[in-house]
């Protein structure tokens, strides 16, 4: 099969040959994954006094040690006050021009003898983070009880907008699209589970529906413990979660939960094993998670978290899961690993 329908099936439960990769060890991968880009003219890291600092196309200023890789925190905020939302513009990441190299990646592949799937990620990719990364956390809280009317607005601003980003990755031709929404804490959902399906469950109804209906699967990034909330994504369509940290949950309490129901697009924990242990630790975890999430015909998609040196991954032990997933991760004919 080639490595479009391997990503189908398992996705959705099928039977694939192997679990599908998304991995840096410079064998062949099942995914091409597309990140439409940020309007050009954007300022770039600046170094001052050992702080790494740059403005954003939300006109939000981010900061990290100087040389560090990442993103680093947002430290200042356009919008500080809700009730003005209204005035602020959001930026112009919909535009016809950003989507032409997505389009000609998604054509080539299309015609070569073995098609990966395109996952492209929605430029308005967040409508959570994407909220408290222009107004600011503690502002977000607050607003949810002092300025709810305005907070659901700018909430709606955001969906709508995410709404056209699908409309143009279905028309470059993507099989799936991808947004980032972190709820979780270490041990809890981050608000609960009632303001989530308050503020934000109708737009992803609205939009995850809108995905659907253009032939696209959703794939969606959520870290922390998002247990509460996760059968609530899944009974409204969401296909994949992307879940970096397991270990807080568990693999075994997330495949009684979940198996079966969602497919896991997931690296070896970050935080843990990763981190903590050893190189035969790290593949033993890979075998787990193939025994479990991935058992189900189908329901794991390997890959490798994307900064590891924010993160102090070695590269023994990124090559040791790369390779783990390409050993175990061969399924007999009725299900099963080899």
């Amino acid at each position: 099969m080639d490595s479009r329908e391997r990503v189908n099936r398992a996705v959705n439960f099928e039977q694939p040959d192997r679990v599908p990769h998304f991995l840096p060890d410079g064998r062949e991968n099942d995914i091409i994954w597309l990140w439409i880009p940020e309007p050009q003219g954007i300022q770039p890291w600046q170094e001052n006094n050992g702080i790494d600092s740059r403005v954003d196309c939300w006109a939000v200023r981010w900061e990290k040690p100087h040389g560090r890789a990442g993103y680093g925190e947002a430290r200042e905020f356009l919008i500080k006050d809700i009730t003005q939302q209204r005035y602020y513009t959001l930026p112009k990441l919909n535009e016809p021009e950003y989507f032409k190299a997505a389009e000609e990646t998604v054509a080539r592949n299309n015609s070569s003898p073995n098609p990966k799937y395109c996952l492209g990620v929605i430029p308005f990719n967040s409508l959570n983070e994407g909220v408290h990364n222009i107004i600011g956390l503690t502002n977000m809280f607050m607003a949810y009880y002092e300025h709810p009317d305005d907070l659901k607005a700018l909430i709606g601003r955001l969906a709508e907008a995410q709404r056209e980003s699908i409309r143009k990755l279905a028309e470059c031709g993507c099989d799936g699209v991808m947004a980032y929404d972190d709820w979780g804490l270490q041990d809890r959902l981050m608000v609960s589970l009632e303001m989530i399906e308050e503020f934000f469950m109708p737009h992803y109804r609205r939009n995850w529906a809108l995905a659907h209906d253009l032939g696209m699967d959703i794939w969606l990034h959520s870290c922390g413990n998002i247990t509460e909330v996760l059968p609530e994504f899944i009974d409204i369509g969401l296909d994949v979660i992307q879940m970096d940290q397991q270990e807080h949950i568990g693999l075994e309490r997330l495949n009684d939960e979940f198996g079966g129901k969602i497919t896991f697009w997931c690296p070896v924990d970050v935080q843990k094993t990763m981190v903590e242990g050893s190189v035969e630790d790290t593949k033993n975890y890979v075998r787990r998670m193939i025994e479990t999430l991935g058992d189900h015909k189908g329901g794991l998609i390997s890959m490798a978290y994307s900064s590891p040196d924010a993160v102090g991954h070695t590269p023994e032990k990124i090559a040791a899961m790369c390779s783990a997933f390409r050993e175990f991760g061969v399924y007999k004919k009725n299900s099963t690993i080899l």
